[in-house]
């Protein structure tokens, strides 16, 4: 039976709505659920992606058939995911496994209600040649190893090559990577794209092609025993958006949205800053037939990370052996993660499987590019000690009460950046701001 926990350790969760907290069972509810396997125990899964579904249904049970419990998935949208898990970790209700996002896998981390994976032989022999970063993003502050994660996901930036020799008369990746070397850079090859094509072309679609190439090369991350920071990449991320914006460089169309996805499959954006996996659950689909062939990578301006995805057991969980077998395959199996790389272009988390599959690997939707050997080289540049337990709210706060509204023009900095502090005061009231 779980051991009921009443008290959250070390962390504020997030607000909850009334009714989670009367009934946060019923609160979970309505969500889409799938049950693999027919063992009388169950292992409840909750996650924001689909991509454990395929792994659980087509990797884990056909290499495991003989495993005596079942497995439940509840998949949950990512805005909801915390709403939903939070007014239930540490009670019976609560999943036995949980994947965590970049932007939050740190709040639960350092909670103090996730099992300690250094228990379980099989994960530890395993993680032995998991990406350090990887593994320093699922480590508690005291040293506690807590979520692996089956990928890594540095970034890089997408552009169309036919833009590029029509606009630029450039024709290689590396003779492009070397305009765009730096954010001086950036900018100029923006200016010459808008020249050349008449103001038709956008060097990139909006503020987040710029911010998490910004974000992933701070030197600190947010929060600092206790203070709020504001790198000095920060301070250059809203000069740039500013300009990019002011000079008609960029589309300024909202992160994530129909115009954002739209300009994959149109000639009006020359190029998309993405990680890894955006090239395969964003590019791919929303570029589709039309510009498939057409797209090329470089590094960019900067080497940075967006995302990712770790699972960990909640800590009164009467399933941790079972989860520590699902943690295992999922993220250390060396086996698993070469299929799961070849079927998917997925950069994996193992070292020796990115070694040995970077050689060969080409992309037709990349003319052919072999983007595994070029992100390999990208990993070794990820710095995951800047990722902080406050990173989901803050990052929220910054692009809400200072980018956006800084880079249109509707105020100045200095008012930008105070009421960005005076929105991460009032969310925890617990930080120094300085």
């Amino acid at each position: 039976m779980k051991k009921i926990i009443n008290t959250f350790n070390k962390i504020v969760f997030s607000t909850l709505t009334l009714s989670a907290l009367v009934n946060p069972i019923a609160y979970a509810q309505d969500e889409d659920v799938e049950t693999y396997g027919s063992g009388d125990k169950v292992l409840e899964i909750w996650s924001f992606t689909n991509e454990i579904n395929t792994m659980i249904e087509d990797y884990f049970l056909v290499d495991n058939p003989d495993i005596d419990f079942s497995i439940e998935i509840v998949n949950i949208p990512t805005a909801e995911f915390e709403a939903k898990l939070d007014p239930i970790v540490g009670t019976d209700a609560a999943p036995d496994l949980i994947l965590l996002e970049q932007n939050f896998v740190k709040k639960y981390v350092e909670s103090g209600l996730m099992a300690d994976l250094s228990q379980f032989e099989n994960v530890m022999s395993g993680s032995e040649n998991t990406y350090d970063y990887v593994k320093g993003i699922g480590t508690s502050a005291d040293g506690t190893f807590y979520a692996n994660s089956w990928q890594s996901a540095p970034g890089a930036f997408f552009y169309r090559a036919s833009l590029a020799e029509e606009l630029l008369g450039i024709t290689e990746p590396e003779e492009l990577q070397s305009r765009l070397s730096d954010w001086d850079g950036f900018v100029e090859v923006a200016r010459e794209v808008k020249e050349a094509s008449n103001g038709e072309v956008y060097m990139i679609s909006g503020i987040d092609d710029l911010r998490f190439a910004y974000l992933g090369t701070r030197e600190q991350g947010w929060v600092v025993d206790g203070h709020l920071v504001i790198d000095p990449q920060m301070d250059k991320l809203l000069d740039t958006a500013l300009l990019m914006n002011e000079e008609g460089l960029m589309l300024d169309a909202p992160p994530e949205s129909e115009a954002y996805f739209g300009g994959m499959s149109q000639d009006e954006i020359f190029g998309y800053s993405l990680p890894s996996w955006g090239l395969h659950f964003w590019l791919k689909p929303n570029g589709g037939d039309a510009t498939a062939g057409d797209w090329r990578m470089i590094e960019g301006p900067s080497a940075y990370f967006r995302g990712g995805t770790w699972l960990g057991a909640l800590s009164n969980s009467d399933m941790l052996e079972e989860a520590s077998e699902v943690i295992t395959y999922i993220t250390t199996n060396p086996d698993f993660l070469t299929k799961w790389a070849l079927d998917t272009g997925d950069i994996v988390s193992d070292v020796n499987v990115v070694e040995e599959i970077k050689g060969e690997y080409s992309d037709e939707f990349l003319g052919g590019q072999n983007h595994y050997a070029a992100f390999a080289d990208l990993i070794g540049n990820i710095n995951g000690e800047i990722i902080t337990e406050y990173d989901q709210a803050i990052n929220v706060l910054f692009v809400d009460h200072a980018l956006t509204p800084y880079s249109k023009g509707e105020i100045d900095k200095e008012t930008a950046l105070n009421n960005f502090k005076a929105q991460v005061q009032n969310s925890f009231p617990n930080l120094v701001i300085d």
